[in-house]
């Protein structure tokens, strides 16, 4: 009966611990040139991503099954350095719900370049807020915050304030002698980075950029179902202060980020839309995101 009662208590507290869960996320891992490292390492890799993942309690809130983060994780292996180490793109995309719809909108479209990892099968991958442990841990969980962030961020204003400020002291917590192996994590690196990904979301001039994100989501594409016209005069709204961030900072990293993750999206929103919205809404995307002007084109004139 003693066995029985302990059981049920880990049954319990473990079914309790899933109710946490605040992600349920796909991870792949693709070696199209493995040739010093044996196949069945990547594999153990993408599986211990994934529990880290969805098996993680990132928050104190309860998500329900369905209101878990969506989204896919892909490490795509570029170079294998040795048995143990080999360089990585880092692809995180997320998705979201939007409301009186069975379609979602796009959070995070975002690739982390060639990344140096260092890993041992079955070395395990810790979330560490107070301190470092190995580079692949800090980046999963700088990623994991950054997530959460953008996810809050689209439920309510300054939503993701929490979330960004633990990435913030991740970045924080990561050695000089690593910045200077992995240039992602520093600040004199001007090309897009985590750093500069953070940076930007905590500058007080990104300020109406974070409340358009909000405007965005819940007050636009939120209601896109039920009322398009009024969606997207918001949305139209919300790109003049993606526009206004780009005038005050150039080259922004999360204007970038944005665009990669909203081009598909603004696109297809607004190619019904009347002309006047449509050359507005052109003029804005080709200016914030011009390397892919010609994606634009449909919405001129």
């Amino acid at each position: 009966m003693r066995l029985i009662s302990i059981l049920i208590v880990c049954i319990c507290m473990y079914a309790n611990n899933l109710k946490g869960q605040e992600f349920n996320l796909n991870v792949k891992v693709s070696t199209p040139t493995s040739k010093l490292i044996d196949p069945k390492v990547f594999k153990t890799l993408e599986n211990q991503i994934q529990e880290f993942y969805n098996t993680t309690r990132w928050t104190e809130d309860e998500f329900e099954p369905e209101e878990r983060i969506e989204g896919d994780i892909l490490i795509t292996v570029k170079d294998e350095v040795s048995p143990t180490r080999f360089i990585a793109d880092l692809t995180i995309q997320t998705i979201r719900p939007i409301f009186n719809s069975s379609v979602n909108t796009r959070m995070i479209n975002h690739i982390d370049k060639e990344i140096s990892i260092n890993y041992i099968e079955l070395q395990p991958i810790y979330r560490n807020l107070n301190g470092f442990t190995d580079n692949l841990s800090q980046i999963l969980t700088f990623y994991g915050y950054l997530m959460l962030g953008f996810d809050y961020e689209s439920f309510a204003p300054n939503g993701g304030q929490e979330y960004f400020q633990i990435a913030e002291t991740i970045i924080s917590n990561v050695p000089t002698n690593v910045v200077k192996s992995d240039q992602a994590w520093d600040p004199m690196n001007r090309k897009r980075t985590r750093y500069s990904i953070i940076n930007n979301l905590m500058n007080p001039r990104s300020k109406d950029f974070r409340q358009a994100f909000y405007d965005y989501h819940r007050n636009g594409m939120d209601i896109l179902a039920t009322d398009v016209e009024r969606a997207q005069v918001i949305l139209l709204d919300c790109l003049q202060k993606v526009d206004q961030l780009e005038r005050a900072i150039p080259n922004n990293t999360i204007v970038n980020l944005f665009c990669d993750t909203k081009r598909n999206e603004i696109i297809d929103i607004f190619q019904g839309a009347d002309k006047k919205k449509r050359n507005e809404v052109y003029r804005i995307m080709v200016k914030v995101d011009p390397a892919q002007t010609d994606r634009y084109i449909n919405l001129k004139n």
